[in-house]
């Protein structure tokens, strides 16, 4: 079976959207080293990094808006560009713990980590600096590796609250933004600040220290004042993508999209 190879666009995700950035919210990183369980041995202690992103209102208005950044349980998501050569019983019955420790070694090469905009999924893709952005890239086998080593954590430690989290989608449909629903159903995909209040979310970096490199860590300073469903197109006879403007106001908080004060960082390991 041949490899499936999906194509983005890096020059769409790097692109500006302002240069003059609002000084009404800032989405500020940063890290800072914990203590942990090693990933394979269980019985070991190490240290590992964390991403903090801490989301500030400064202004003197209520705003809610889309997080730049979605995670399962603190766990980044990436791409999967390539379809390994499994044999077909390990389609059937996957060995997660063996395809995480398939990962590959990338000391020394330097890389980009995007997330944010208006994708889809608002996961994290791992760009290495020697791509041309201006034309289209095939996504890195780094994100492969990386996405194997999350998937095994993730079901090692969480697969069994699955039932009881809620699962991630990449789409809304129609009737999902509504006031109410954003407000229960989908709470943890916005954030809600009051005049001068944070908001935080960590993210484990286990995965990048395991594989090595240098990773700057960079939000597209740009928050969409919509979301996307499908929709069935008679006329095509297919499913199509289009645009959903969230509401203005949800509660007691006015809608904020556009630019705003960001920063980047770049841990080396």
């Amino acid at each position: 079976m041949k490899a499936i190879i999906f194509y983005i666009s890096l020059s769409m995700l790097l692109s500006i959207y302002a240069t003059t950035y609002s000084q009404c919210i800032s989405i500020e990183l940063s890290a800072r080293w914990v203590k942990g369980y090693d990933v394979f041995q269980k019985d070991s202690i190490i240290c590992y990094p964390e991403l903090i992103i801490t989301y500030r209102n400064m202004s003197d208005t209520n705003y809610y808006f889309q997080k730049v950044s979605e995670s399962r349980i603190g766990l980044p998501m990436l791409p999967i560009g390539h379809l390994l050569q499994y044999p077909i019983e390990e389609y059937l019955n996957p060995d997660y713990l063996k395809r995480a420790k398939m990962y590959g070694k990338y000391s020394g090469e330097n890389y980009t980590v995007i997330f944010g905009g208006s994708s889809f999924s608002k996961g994290w893709i791992v760009v290495n600096d020697t791509s041309n952005i201006e034309v289209e890239q095939e996504i890195d086998l780094i994100n492969d590796d990386l996405a194997n080593i999350y998937e095994y954590i993730y079901r090692e430690n969480y697969d069994k609250q699955r039932d009881s989290l809620n699962e991630y989608n990449t789409h809304y449909t129609l009737s999902d933004t509504v006031p109410k629903l954003i407000l229960d159903k989908f709470k943890d995909k916005f954030v809600f600040l009051r005049p001068g209040e944070i908001y935080t979310d960590t993210y484990n970096l286990v995965g990048f220290k395991l594989v090595k490199g240098c990773f700057t860590f960079n939000i597209i300073p740009y928050l969409p004042a919509y979301v996307y469903t499908t929709i069935w197109d008679k006329s095509q006879s297919k499913y199509i993508e289009v645009k959903i403007e969230l509401p203005k106001v949800v509660g007691n908080y006015k809608l904020y999209s556009g630019s705003f004060n960001s920063n980047k960082i770049a841990i080396t390991f």
